[in-house]
Parts: structure tokens; C-alpha cells; sequence
């Protein structure tokens, strides 16, 4: 819009003049005002922010209690095993004739598990038995024989030679008694090993051989494991071995079931495999266990190293595979949160034993570490 030049400006109404003047007031005036409601409003900011800067944050914070060493709760593992775990066979060979002993059956000491064909161990008792009968008639008739002879012998009516030789045949006869009546016996022998009984009461865990097969001596028939005896096989550490007394008790686990075992055993060798040494441990009766079960031997071991422990909570990712905390540092200003770098040597749930720039007597914030940082003004919260 064009400027009016002071010439019109001269000419101009004097109303419409002073309407000019009033509006310019007015505007300065509405400036004026803005400006002074925008600059307590910026003063009011930084005063509120400064404030909050400077006003301490209450946090919770724990002392820190430097140690030589801590306690780790360690784990090995180990099976469940019978005391009596048993591979059942024959001493004689022969084909099985009845396998009454099945899977899953508990059987009792001396009770029948399998037998093999005996027909021919019969017969050859009979025979052995009656060469034995006849041999016993003719060491009888030898017997009087040789007694006649030494009566005549006395009185002169027969020679020495034939009562020599009526001794001696005396004597090769019973000879020949003892001979059968040893194979008499070990035909009857092998007869009632023909028989495979249980040697203890347990349960039959296994079957290897069918009805109807031949077996030779040794070959397995059946496991049978007992029931009322268990034991726990744990490999450990060789130190840690060596720090095992026998008889002592000590805690192990299978499940959620918590046992006190008796320290039997400790093998002489080391396993190739694992480089461990077994340890053999005798379960309660009253527990309820199965061969083949996994079960934990539980140690508590005292590890020298100096440190101290800490809540997870109150550590903070830092570099290079170190972990930051927030201890509380004293200054003119007022206590402050200070960060020191450590390094986790060993974990137990929410616990954790560090090593690093801690000072023995350091009180360290335990959690909010989120809102806080390195220099921030705290107002500390003892326990």
C-alpha cells in the first residue's frame, strides 16, 4: 500500500491522525507485554530445571564388605545304580525248557527263574548210579575174599601172593567206587545246576534268551536287579575327591527330592573320558529311587579370591567385558554417584561376587541405576 508523503500527511483530518497514534501505542503496548509473559515464562523454566537439577535423588544403598574368598554352591552328576545289579546265567550248557522270570516281576531269594532240559543228565545219573551199585557188590565180595585169605594165610594154607593179590584188587575197587561215585555226583550236579534260581529278592530288569534256545555256560539269561539296596556313582573333580571323607554325610538330589547319603567309596583311577574320580555313595532305604536315574551331588567349596558381593541390581553393562557401579562419593557439593568398574568372578542367583575398583569400605547404590548418572547429587537411603 503506498506511503502518504508528509504533504497529505499535513492535510489529513486530525481525527484520523490521532486514530494512527492510538493504534501504534496499542501495538507497542501488546508487544511490550508478550515479550515480558514470554520471558517469565523462560525464567520460570530454567528456574523449575535448575531446581530439579540440583535437588538430590533419594537411593537405596547397601555397604560393601571386601572378602578373601567365597562359598560356590557346585553341582556333579552321577546315576542311580543297585547295589546288586546281576547278569543271571547258566554253569552248564543245555536247551532252556521253561523262562518263567518275565520283565517287570519281582522275585524272592530262591525263587525258580529258568531250567534247562535235563533228559540227558538223567539218564547218564542212572547209569552212573547203577555202575556204582555193581562196583559196591563186587568191593563187598573182594572184601570177604581178601578176609578168608588173610584167616588161611595165618595158618599156612595159601601163599602170600595170592592174598597180595586179593588186596590189591580190594583196593582197585574202591578206587573205582570213588571214580564213579564222583561222576555219579557230577551228573547230579549238573542236574541242579540245571535249575537257575534268584540269589537275592529283586526285580527281573532284562531277558536275553527265549524259551526253546541253546545256551552255552556263562552265556546271560536274565538281569536282576535288587530293590531294597541303591547306590549313587558321581564323578568329581580329583581335588574335590580328595577332600571327600568316607562315611561322612553329604546331600544329594533327584528331582525335588533332597537325600543324605553315606560316603562308601572312592575309586583309585581316574576315568580317561571325564577325568574324574567316582565316588560311590550309599542311598537311604527310604529312597525313592530307580536304577538309571540321574542324581546331583550338592558341595558347598570355599574359593579363595578377594572380592565382595553385590546385588545383580545394582550393575550396569560397561567396555570390554567389564561391569560399571554406582558407589557413593562425598564431595563440597554435597554425595555424589560415582562409577567404578568391576569384574564379575562368580554368580549365584541374585548375587554376584566382583572384583575391581571397589574400596573395602564403599557404599554402592543398589538399584534405579537407570536414572542416575556419573556426578548426579543422591541423597542416600541406608538399609
Amino acid at each position: 500500500m503506498p506511503q502518504p508523503d508528509a504533504l497529505e500527511l499535513s492535510t489529513m483530518p486530525e481525527t484520523t491522525h490521532k486514530l494512527l497514534s492510538t493504534r501504534t501505542w496499542l501495538a507497542v503496548a501488546a508487544a511490550i507485554c508478550l515479550a515480558f509473559v514470554i520471558t517469565s515464562l523462560i525464567k520460570a523454566n530454567v528456574q523449575s530445571t535448575e531446581k530439579q537439577v540440583r535437588e538430590p535423588l533419594p537411593v537405596d544403598v547397601i555397604p560393601y564388605q571386601r572378602t578373601d574368598h567365597y562359598i560356590r554352591q557346585s553341582s556333579y552328576i552321577g546315576t542311580v545304580r543297585a547295589r546288586r545289579d546281576s547278569a543271571l546265567a547258566f554253569e552248564v550248557a543245555g536247551t532252556l525248557e521253561t523262562l518263567p522270570a518275565r520283565e517287570g516281576m519281582s522275585v524272592a531269594e530262591g525263587q525258580i527263574l529258568a531250567t534247562l532240559n535235563t533228559d540227558q543228565r538223567l539218564a547218564r545219573l542212572r547209569a552212573e548210579e547203577a555202575n556204582l551199585a555193581k562196583i559196591t557188590t563186587n568191593l563187598e565180595l573182594a572184601t570177604l575174599k581178601r578176609e578168608r585169605l588173610a584167616d588161611l594165610l595165618t595158618r599156612g594154607l595159601t601163599s602170600q601172593q595170592t592174598f597180595d593179590d586179593a588186596q590189591l584188587g580190594t583196593r582197585a575197587l574202591e578206587q573205582a567206587q570213588r571214580a564213579v561215585s564222583a561222576r555219579r555226583d557230577s551228573a547230579s550236579l549238573e542236574i541242579e545246576k540245571s535249575t537257575l534260581k534268584a540269589p537275592y529278592s529283586g526285580v527281573v530288569a532284562q531277558r536275553f534268551a527265549d524259551q526253546g534256545g541253546v545256551v552255552t555256560p556263562g552265556t546271560p539269561i536274565l538281569r536282576l536287579l535288587a530293590q531294597s539296596k541303591f547306590e549313587a556313582h558321581v564323578g568329581v573333580p580329583v581335588a574335590i575327591g580328595d577332600s571327600l571323607k568316607l562315611g561322612e554325610l553329604y546331600s544329594l538330589t533327584i528331582g525335588k527330592q533332597r537325600l543324605q547319603a553315606t560316603l562308601k567309596n572312592l575309586r583309585g583311577d581316574v576315568d580317561a573320558l571325564t577325568l574324574t574320580v567316582g565316588a560311590i555313595f550309599l542311598l537311604p532305604d527310604n529312597a525313592r529311587v530307580k536304577t538309571g536315574e540321574t542324581i546331583h551331588l550338592e558341595l558347598a567349596e570355599s574359593i579363595y579370591a578377594s572380592g565382595g558381593w553385590v546385588p545383580l541390581s545394582a550393575l550396569t553393562a560397561g567396555n570390554r567385558g567389564l561391569w560399571n557401579v554406582l558407589a557413593v562419593k562425598t564431595t563440597s557439593q554435597g554425595e555424589v554417584a560415582a562409577r567404578e568398574s568391576v569384574e564379575i568372578i562368580y554368580s549365584e542367583n541374585d548375587q554376584v561376587f566382583v572384583a575391581g575398583t571397589l574400596a573395602a569400605d564403599a557404599r554402592i547404590i543398589a538399584s534405579g541405576l537407570h536414572r542416575l548418572s556419573p556426578g548426579a547429587l543422591i541423597a542416600p537411603l541406608e538399609d
